[in-house]
C-alpha cells in the first residue's frame, strides 16, 4: 500500500484524479460493453476493452490538458 502521508497536496490530488478517472473508465467500459446495439452479448469483453480505453485515454487527455492550461495562468 502506498503511503499517502509522503505525498505533497498537489500530488494527492492528481493521485486521487487518476485513480477517479480508471474507475470512470471502468463504468463507461462496462455500459458500452452491455449496449448489444453495438455490440454481441457474446463479445462483452471486446466491448468492455475498447470503452474502457478510449474513454481513459480521452479522460487523462482532457485532465491533463486542463492542468496545462492552470498551470499557464499560474506563472
Amino acid at each position: 500500500m502506498i503511503a499517502l502521508k509522503q505525498f505533497s497536496k498537489e500530488q494527492k490530488f492528481d493521485f486521487g484524479m487518476n485513480l477517479a478517472i480508471i474507475g470512470l473508465a471502468i463504468l463507461i467500459g462496462v455500459i458500452v460493453g452491455m449496449n448489444e446495439e453495438w455490440f454481441l452479448a457474446r463479445n462483452f469483453t471486446a466491448g468492455y476493452m475498447a470503452g474502457s480505453l478510449l474513454a481513459a485515454l480521452l479522460l487523462f487527455a482532457l485532465y491533463r490538458t486542463i492542468v496545462f492550461f492552470v498551470n499557464l495562468t499560474k506563472k
